[in-house]
């Protein structure tokens, strides 16, 4: 899934100020839409380089609360863009099923780092369901703190016919705010997960009164994205005398319920600069920063993997649980942390930072020695990830060019030369076309260990 750098270029490589005024122009012809002075206001955030999506998401929330005559112009772009932010990691986390599956061996520390805590604490703060697939994937168990209730949700086919059900665990706004989560106690091994900033897969319903969480109708990490595709692609409500459209809402789904009733699951997506803020749009309970605050009191070491300490709500709950005891610490792992964020200075005896991207912390911590071929690519990998997707596509396209030349010029030096290796006599493999063809390619480098040491090569040197 991408880091916020990632998702930002994303988002500003799709929205641009010529692509943003074509929208808001086909949006005015069907009613809606805002004022140029709303929509150049956006722009004028949207092209700051310094700016990542969700400080332009807490613009908009501000600009709605300041400017009173344009509340709902502010409110409707915040809420589309927070709907384009969805839409981008479901895209991504649903279309890789391919990726997923090869890389999530990479995450097999988790496995071993469950067996050693019982249970094993995860607080989260990513929307995407990688957890859920990784406890998956390596049969851990997962506790996610909603209840036993289970509700069953109609899914159907373009025609409104109903072809299935998906199932879901919910967690009502009473029990949030006046109970504690409904995670097993005494402790059973596994992992107890809990999502602060909403997920992917956790919506509001009945009203935004109460939570819900996708279960998987099948097993693996498969299982856990057929349940996202599911909830968004099969719970709809098919629209009167319009055959194969289906009404649709921003930010929540409509879907028709047992008895043909629209029902709405609002996302629960917590994204901007007023993250559990009353005076914010979020639909979140707040109530789920308490039960942060409450169940990382059972926890003495807390590592942290990816968190760059920008979200003041957090990083005031980890100070207070870091204060209360000389004896809790804390874990900072990341390859681009140098010193301790300011706010947690005067407790630096309690704190470590290791300058070690998560998945090499995590085979590190379980003693799991990557093969030769895994090792490259993972390295190919993080090279790769490291840049936005027009940088990549760039960079890619340059390092094919050049690889083609490459083989080129030594098939060309090869012909020369006089002789193809299948054409030497003194070749065992002059008999056998196929041998040949793989005995050329390993001179060519055309092996995946060969292919993955130039990309790493190709890359490294870029950025010398």
């Amino acid at each position: 899934m991408p880091l916020t750098s990632e998702l930002t270029s994303e988002i500003k490589e799709l929205l641009t100020p010529e692509r943003l005024r074509e929208l808001n122009q086909g949006w005015r012809t069907q009613g809606t839409g805002c004022s140029d002075e709303v929509l150049d206001d956006l722009i004028s955030v949207l092209v700051r380089d310094d700016l990542h999506y969700e400080d332009i998401l807490g613009y908009l929330e501000t600009q709605f609360r300041r400017q009173q005559h344009k509340r709902q112009e502010y409110y409707g772009l915040y809420s589309w863009l927070v709907e384009v932010v969805y839409q981008f990691l479901y895209a991504r986390q649903v279309d890789n099923d391919s990726l997923l599956e090869r890389q999530l061996h990479f995450y097999e520390g988790i496995a071993t780092l469950a067996e050693r805590n019982c249970p094993l604490w995860v607080f989260s703060l990513n929307h995407d369901v990688s957890i859920e697939a990784i406890a998956a994937r390596f049969s851990i168990p997962l506790h996610s703190g909603f209840s036993p209730n289970v509700v069953t949700l109609p899914r159907r086919n373009a025609a409104g016919i109903q072809t299935g059900e998906l199932r879901a665990e919910i967690l009502t706004r009473r029990e949030l705010e006046t109970a504690a989560m409904y995670f097993p106690n005494p402790p059973q091994r596994g992992i107890y997960l809990l999502k602060v900033h909403g997920a992917l897969d956790v919506f509001t319903f009945n009203d935004g009164q109460d939570l819900l969480k996708l279960l998987p109708p099948g097993p693996g990490q498969r299982g856990v994205l057929q349940a996202l595709r599911a909830a968004n692609e099969e719970l709809l409500y098919p629209l009167p005398g319009a055959p194969g459209e289906r009404a649709r809402a921003t930010n929540e789904i409509a879907y028709a319920d047992a008895n043909g009733v629209m029902q709405f699951l609002r996302k629960s997506l917590l994204a901007g600069a007023y993250k559990f803020d009353a005076r914010g749009t979020q639909f979140l309970p707040q109530s789920l920063l308490k039960h942060f605050r409450a169940n990382l009191n059972f926890v003495t070491e807390l590592v942290c993997l990816g968190y760059g300490f920008g979200d003041l709500h957090v990083n005031e709950v980890l100070r207070a649980w870091l204060e209360l005891s000389a004896d809790r610490r804390l874990e900072i792992v990341s390859p681009d942390v140098r010193a301790i964020p300011v706010p947690f200075r005067h407790l630096a005896p309690q704190i470590k930072i290791v300058a070690k991207r998560a998945t090499e912390w995590l085979d590190a911590n379980a003693g799991i020695v990557r093969s030769g071929t895994q090792a490259l690519r993972k390295r190919a990998f993080d090279h790769i990830r490291s840049l936005s997707r027009k940088q990549r596509e760039a960079e890619l396209a340059e390092f094919i060019k050049r690889d083609q030349a490459r083989i080129l010029q030594k098939v060309t030096e090869r012909i020369r030369s006089g002789y193809l290796p299948a054409e030497r006599s003194d070749n065992p493999t002059n008999n056998d076309p196929q041998e040949a063809a793989r005995h050329l390619a390993a001179e060519l480098g055309a092996t995946e260990e060969g292919m993955l040491e130039r990309i790493i090569d190709f890359f490294e040197r870029r950025t010398e």
